[in-house]
């Protein structure tokens, strides 16, 4: 157990369940008790460990990582959870504001956890509204209903744009990003798919490509979705061509 531990990444929070491979879970619990008499381990809350770092400057334990201990939460309680936007531009680090209070939607009743400074609560939500938990793309389209109003002023919208390419560029974050985004965009506001569409088609880029049939139709299909009066352009042959996008009505 502790090998896997240390071969993870650091301030990873664990539970129980990730190590249920290996041994029963009476021993298991055992075993996790017997680490934290040690000091190996630290408790966070009921069926919550990580590994306890120490800071220097400060001289004291580092608190354990929010955003870890939320996953682990989920897999511990086995729900879904859904950050709210501030945390969630937060940890994609397109806002410098740090949240006192981290409020995480999920589908049951749960008591908040406090990690030194900073509280995580957790609120109640309906399912219909947990559509992102646990995505991929949750924290990007969270943090995008809470910058929403940020984006209207001048250079803020290009400012998130650059960093969200950067993001979907990433060869090991982007594709199940882009992937995610593009899976879910019938469930996204029409104004923020036509924020992402651009990044997620890599048209930021110093080198553009036309839209094939299968990029067009796609279009045509989520405009048909979002607003019924269009579905007679969704019903129409899309063929591109080298001065742009050519419809032609079916016989």
């Amino acid at each position: 157990m502790l090998e896997r531990i240390r071969a993870d990444t650091p301030r990873k929070v664990w539970t129980p369940s990730d190590f249920v491979d290996l041994a029963s879970r009476d021993a298991v619990d055992k075993a996790l008790q017997r680490m934290t008499t040690a000091e190996t381990l630290r408790r966070i809350d009921r069926g919550l460990y990580d590994q306890p770092g120490f800071n220097k400057l400060t001289e004291k334990p580092n608190p354990p990582d929010p955003r870890s201990v939320i996953d682990a939460v989920g897999r511990r309680d086995q729900t879904r959870m859904l950050v709210d936007g501030m945390t969630a531009a937060n940890d994609l680090g397109l806002t410098d504001a740090v949240p006192a209070k981290i409020v995480v939607h999920t589908d049951a009743r749960r008591r908040a956890i406090k990690l030194g400074n900073v509280i995580i609560t957790f609120r109640p939500t309906a399912a219909s509204k947990l559509y992102w938990a646990g995505r991929p793309a949750m924290r990007v389209v969270q943090a995008l209903y809470w910058l929403r109003d940020l984006l209207a002023r001048e250079g803020e919208s290009e400012q998130v744009k650059r960093k969200l390419a950067k993001l979907f560029e990433d060869p090991v974050t982007g594709p199940p990003l882009t992937a995610d985004i593009s899976a879910g965009m019938t469930a996204l506001p029409t104004w923020m798919w036509m924020f992402l569409k651009p990044l997620i088609d890599g048209e930021t880029h110093a080198h553009r490509r036309l839209p094939d049939d299968d990029d067009v139709a796609a279009a045509a299909e989520h405009s048909a979705a979002v607003c019924p009066k269009r579905r007679l352009l969704s019903a129409q042959k899309i063929r591109p061509s080298k001065r742009g996008v050519t419809w032609t009505t079916k016989a």
